[in-house]
């Protein structure tokens, strides 16, 4: 699912800097609860070939029509 990615205003730095390192769209992998993170997190990957694990509460996610 191809979904935009924005940080919400409690996202911490690790999370607002990976966003600004990767603009655009998202390939969402899948949702789950790494340990690693606390609690739920989306693995999202990015065109340029990066991708990675964000906390669900720190972010918002908006499927691309």
């Amino acid at each position: 699912m191809l979904v935009t990615v924005i940080p919400n205003p409690n996202a911490s730095k690790r999370t607002r800097n990976r966003l600004r390192e990767h603009p655009g769209v998202f390939t969402l992998k899948r949702t789950d609860a790494p340990s690693c993170l606390g609690g739920k997190a989306h693995l999202i990957e990015h065109s340029d070939g990066w991708f990675g694990w964000l906390p669900a509460n720190e972010i918002i996610v908006e499927e691309v029509p």
